[in-house]
């Protein structure tokens, strides 16, 4: 480019002066043939690259890790961009994509309460509960915790008074048989075996099922401890809610609504991108965990989380990613047997060009002020202008997103290597703040004084 720029430049040096130039009689501001001046902007933008290169290689010495940034005009950083590297949360963007791309954004959830045949005279004899894989299914006690928590703030739910109300609506007042949960829609593998046993006792994920309410935890409110069947839990869920409307309600237990069931009540979950968007923000592992499942029985296979990664691969794959280095064992980025390169992050985040998937930018939390990134960058220029996908794992951090400052760009970066986790989350927003400088490079104009007249005497320091 330089040596282009040259040639031009020679030619121009070496031709006349026109006619116009010729009878000006006036003094003439000259530019040097050799002057910074007259580089392009983009040998401007070339030294901001190389900046920007700098910059993050020296933020990541000493750890095992991956980063990739892309402005308008193309890659501008890079560093292992196609090596696996544990991707922990940030995994969740694939497993949002398939499940927009499969699924479709107007998808909803359907939970189901069915009776032997319809009441007679204010009665059923029996109630089954039947779950279809909906991870927001929350009392109001638990939704009003929800809301008061800045991370999951606005996260969308589906209200199980909403069902009970339609339950006595329908005529309900007695049920003497009790309410069964129903959770045959998936299998019954409540964890993950590569997840560790401290996930259970922090709280990091519930029990997995097709029929869940507060997350699979116990308690009103959802805040007691796990329930040993989540089928079971909704169900009491249930029974106390009808039970505080008058209607009389039999034991409750687990057991499968009998074919040609009637149905007495149904209860449909916000739509897929408000899922989406919940799932995204707060890092919602239940969520990424039921979805994989429902992916595996909307492609009409049994509902474990093996057959769903298997759809999520093949789904990426449909869509051209560049699926060669990713091994999923979960769909929520909680084990640490995941894999992913930061280039795959960076084409799925291409992919929200697109209207179908700009539902996942939209879901991202945003820097100082909504989901994982609320109590983050507040005060930096960053507040407001970056969003992404967080994870965070001891050992393990990354960012992938978008920062829009000086000029926007799209990013994924995943640290990997022996540090807390709070060590990590400070790296990647340093890492954040490194990247919405680009393009730290001063413009032609500032690299050299205006041109001045000829003869002029130079003035200033």
């Amino acid at each position: 480019m330089l040596g282009v720029v040259a040639i031009v430049l020679v030619a121009f040096a070496l031709r006349g002066p026109s006619a116009a130039t010729a009878s000006d009689t006036g003094p003439q501001l000259a530019t040097p043939l050799w002057s910074t001046r007259r580089i392009p902007q983009t040998i401007v933008y070339d030294v901001g690259t190389q900046q920007l290169q700098a910059g993050l290689d020296q933020s990541v010495q000493g750890l095992d890790a991956c980063f990739v940034v892309s402005a308008p005009s193309g890659l501008v950083a890079s560093h292992q961009a196609d090596a696996p590297h544990i991707p922990a949360s940030t995994q969740k963007l694939f497993t949002a994509t398939a499940a927009l791309e499969a699924l479709g954004p107007e998808f909803h959830y359907e939970t189901r309460a069915v009776a032997p045949a319809a009441p007679k005279n204010g009665a059923v004899q029996h109630l089954w509960l039947v779950g279809a894989g909906d991870p927001g299914i929350t009392t109001a006690e638990a939704a009003a915790r929800l809301a008061a928590a800045p991370l999951t703030k606005g996260d969308k739910v589906t209200s199980l008074e909403t069902l009970a109300d339609a339950i006595v609506h329908a005529g309900v007042r007695s049920i003497p048989g009790g309410i069964d949960g129903d959770d045959s829609h998936y299998d019954t593998q409540r964890y993950l075996p590569v997840w560790p046993a401290s996930y259970r006792a922090d709280r990091e994920i519930g029990p997995l099922g097709a029929l869940t309410v507060n997350d699979g935890f116990t308690g009103p409110d959802g805040s007691g401890p796990a329930a040993g069947s989540p089928a079971v839990n909704a169900a009491t869920q249930l029974a106390r809610l009808l039970e505080a409307r008058g209607v009389d309600v039999g034991p409750v237990g687990q057991g499968n609504a009998p074919k040609g069931a009637t149905t007495v009540a149904t209860l449909e979950s916000p739509p897929l991108t408000d899922i989406i968007a919940g799932f995204l923000a707060s890092s919602d592992n239940l969520t990424g965990e039921l979805l994989t499942r429902e992916l595996a029985t909307h492609a009409g296979k049994v509902g474990t989380t093996a057959n769903g990664l298997a759809e999520i691969r093949s789904t990426l794959t449909k869509l051209a990613l560049p699926t060669a280095g990713l091994h999923m064992v979960d769909g929520s980025g909680l084990s640490r047997d995941n894999r992913a390169p930061c280039s795959l992050e960076l084409a799925t985040l291409e992919l929200m060009s697109k209207p179908r998937f700009a539902w996942i930018r939209k879901g991202m939390s945003v820097a100082g002020e909504h989901g994982t990134l609320a109590n983050s960058l507040r005060g930096t220029p960053l507040q407001g202008k970056l969003v992404a996908k967080t994870g965070s794992l001891n050992g393990v951090s990354g960012l992938a997103g978008f920062v829009d400052v000086k000029v926007p760009l799209e990013f994924s970066l995943l640290l990997n290597g022996s540090f807390a986790e709070s060590t990590g989350v400070g790296k990647r927003e340093q890492m954040a703040q490194v990247i919405a400088q680009y393009p730290d490079a001063p413009t032609a104009d500032v690299l050299v004084p205006a041109p001045v007249a000829p003869g002029s005497a130079a003035t200033g320091p």
